[in-house]
């Protein structure tokens, strides 16, 4: 019994000591360096927002009414403080400007390295020219997948000497139905001759896999070729094309693109349900973000049709757009992927157009919106930097409003704040 108090006093007892001290060397050195979160809040708390940019906004917001219904939220990110909102709760029509979530829960979810692939195969042994077995395409969801590619992609059957095919042409997609119109879309709002194959459905990856193998002048029976899945263990690649997947969401994100905004609902909804409709999966993956990522009612904040805002019944928030920008911003390697995609105002994109005079010509970085339907649909969202440094992030949604007068109203906005703020120029690292 007394042996063991002396082992707790010779031991334990130094043992304990020497574990509080290191605690304590381990918190100090977390102080030293600014590392403690309440060190960080109060940094945070002590940068103080532009007293001139909030009284610019106010007294322009009140002398340039809005024709319309106006959402409009303006966050300055460096001090993580708001600097003017005019009913940025309220559920308004985003347009394009929904692509911005789509891109970056699609971002969030998979990852800026993800890739599309798609790959052939072929099985058994190849004599005299002829193939006594099977060629495979497994496909997944590339919208930039398109004849030439797959003209690329078969050229290795002719490298191994194929010249007839004797067993199945099989097609393993990932989707057997067309990409088509949301339900609320307009004709021609879908420009479906610019779909990559996958996303075509099989009967036109059918009858363009007859030409592509017909101009290798390779001999196969129309009947042959069918819609199945690959057998990995009997199938040894022999092709692969990728694309990276954040391909779409420049495209997205840059020129508008429709098709490659509604493209990335479908990885986003296979990895939610690999068994269900990808697309529509993929909507509700939109609001799981809302919810888990940005911590908003997504009931409150968020109505969503589809990925890129063409739907009249999507609705977003100011605030939403502001605190998914805001997101954005938290996370570098994030932030450099969207904001590299953002086009430039009077510069690229959507804005080359647009905020070209010289005060404020390549200085602002965001995402437009148009919609002509609904009386009108005018977005804009997005970052600038003022000459002290700050990050400001603005969302104005104009709606049941011309979308010229739109355009204008935002453009007369921002030039005036850039001029007031001495923007400066350049994309953030």
């Amino acid at each position: 019994m007394f042996a063991n108090k002396n082992i707790v006093k010779k031991v334990l007892i130094p043992a304990v000591l020497l574990l509080i001290i290191i605690i304590a060397l381990t918190v100090h050195a977390c102080w030293s360096r600014g590392d403690s979160s309440s060190v960080g809040k109060k940094e945070i708390e002590e940068i103080q927002i532009d007293e001139n940019l909030r009284n610019t906004i106010d007294s322009f917001v009140t002398k340039t009414p809005a024709i319309g219904k106006l959402g409009l939220m303006v966050y300055d990110a460096t001090a993580q403080k708001e600097v003017y909102s005019l009913n940025e709760d309220s559920l308004m029509s985003p347009a394009s400007c929904m692509k911005l979530l789509t891109s970056v829960a699609t971002l969030n979810k998979l990852g800026r390295a993800n890739v599309h692939k798609t790959r052939l195969y072929v099985s058994g042994k190849v004599e005299d020219g002829t193939l006594n077995g099977d060629v495979t395409l497994k496909t997944q969801f590339d919208p930039f997948f398109n004849c030439d590619s797959l003209y690329k992609l078969t050229e290795a059957l002719n490298t191994m000497g194929i010249k007839k095919i004797e067993g199945k042409v099989v097609l393993d997609m990932a989707v057997y139905t067309r990409m088509d119109h949301e339900e609320h879309w307009t004709i021609g709002d879908l420009r479906t001759r610019y779909l990559g194959l996958p996303l075509s459905g099989g009967a036109k990856l059918r009858t363009e896999m007859i030409y592509a193998l017909s101009r290798l002048g390779i001999k196969v029976k129309k009947d042959d070729i069918v819609y199945g899945r690959l057998r990995y263990s009997k199938s040894k690649q022999i092709g692969e094309i990728r694309t990276p997947l954040c391909r779409s969401i420049n495209k997205a994100l840059k020129n508008s693109s429709n098709i490659n905004a509604e493209a990335l609902l479908y990885p986003l909804g296979y990895t939610k349900n690999k068994n269900g409709n990808f697309r529509n999966n993929g909507c509700l993956s939109l609001r799981d973000f809302v919810e888990k990522e940005l911590k908003m009612d997504a009931d409150a904040s968020c109505r969503i049709e589809d990925g890129c805002g063409l739907c009249p019944d999507d609705k977003l928030t100011a605030r939403l757009l502001v605190n998914l920008l805001n997101y954005v911003y938290k996370k570098k390697n994030m932030f450099r992927e969207v904001n590299n995609g953002l086009p430039t105002s009077g510069t690229d994109g959507t804005l080359y157009d647009r905020l070209y005079a010289p005060s404020v010509k390549g200085k602002i970085k965001a995402k437009t919106g148009t919609l002509t339907r609904e009386g009108g649909v005018s977005s804009l969202a997005g970052y600038f930097y003022t000459e002290d440094g700050h990050l400001i992030i603005f969302a104005i949604l104009n709606n049941q409003c011309p979308v010229m007068d739109g355009r204008w109203w935002q453009d007369k906005l921002l030039s005036r704040l850039c001029e007031i703020s001495k923007t400066k120029k350049g994309n953030p690292s």
